[in-house]
């Protein structure tokens, strides 16, 4: 018997109205992973399969889906040199709608609009204005004040898709982008609203547990077209929001940190919209992250 004709098999047997067999038929299926999904898929939605049927096909799509999360995601965990990599997994299981080959294509469009115009003895800050002109004024990126909390202004793919998003995901397009021209900004973790750096030329930027704030020299609002802020201003926000000074809040963070404020971002909207499911996976899969 071929692996699509078990495949097969499996899935008829379960309606079985014994618990035991069924557990014996999940744990088959679940063993066998991904694979099952598509026949799943289908026969759940035939009409000669009963009620139970179907909430068990339903429910073993998901569990799969979630372990392959999970697996694929902790793999990541342990080598996350690309953040672009992780932030589409999470993505790709929230969000299914817009794949990863999509989002790839539409970060290289937008790097052709930057890179005839990029010189080795352009500033700082002139790269900063070529970058936002490119993101705000050519592709019309904009964040989303309206529906701030929508968990799909956290989906990176939504914002490469629709341009509309939150802090987090424009700052991750800022950040892929830079990374792709060789320019040295990266994320900054600050509370309540997640920006980026431009940090020194002369800065490894591969020892992050290294930084300083005096490396930093100066940082970008992504959510706010790109408005360039000075150190002092991120002194003002931290007294604003009644939080003590910490280092780590001036400099910058590192892959792990931005997709588990990625998670948490969406458990706190998904709480919000009282989706316990949704929500009860997220925190599956922010369980990897200790």
């Amino acid at each position: 018997m071929n692996a699509q004709n078990e495949i097969a098999a499996l899935v008829k047997l379960l309606d079985d109205p014994d618990e035991l067999i069924f557990d014996q038929i999940r744990a088959k299926l679940m063993e066998i992973g991904p694979e099952c999904i598509p026949l799943l898929e289908k026969a759940s939605f035939e009409d000669n399969y009963g009620a139970l049927f179907t909430s068990r096909a339903q429910h073993l799509i998901h569990e799969i889906g979630l372990n392959k999360l999970k697996i694929d995601h902790l793999k990541w965990l342990k080598y996350p040199h690309k953040l672009i990599d992780g932030v589409t997994q999470l993505d790709q299981y929230f969000f299914p709608n817009v794949t990863s080959n999509f989002i790839h294509h539409e970060i290289k469009e937008m790097i052709k609009d930057i890179q005839p115009y990029i010189h080795l003895n352009m500033t700082p800050i002139e790269k900063v204005k070529l970058i936002n002109q490119v993101i705000y004024e050519i592709y019309k990126v904009k964040g989303d004040k309206k529906n701030y909390h929508d968990p799909k202004n956290s989906s990176f793919g939504h914002l490469i898709q629709h341009k509309r998003g939150n802090p987090l995901t424009i700052s991750i397009l800022y950040i892929e982008i830079a990374r792709l021209m060789n320019i040295p900004i990266k994320g900054i973790n600050l509370p309540n609203h997640f920006i980026v750096g431009f940090i020194k030329d002369d800065i490894s930027i591969d020892k992050m547990t290294k930084f300083k704030r005096e490396d930093v020299l100066f940082y970008i609002n992504p959510f706010s077209k790109g408005v360039i802020l000075k150190h002092s201003d991120i002194d003002d926000f931290l007294k604003e929001i009644r939080l003590d000074y910490n280092e780590y809040y001036f400099t910058p963070c590192d892959h792990k940190d931005i997709t588990k404020r990625m998670l948490t971002n969406l458990i706190y909207s998904y709480r919000k919209s009282n989706n316990s499911q949704i929500k009860n996976d997220l925190k599956a899969i922010l369980e990897l992250y200790k």
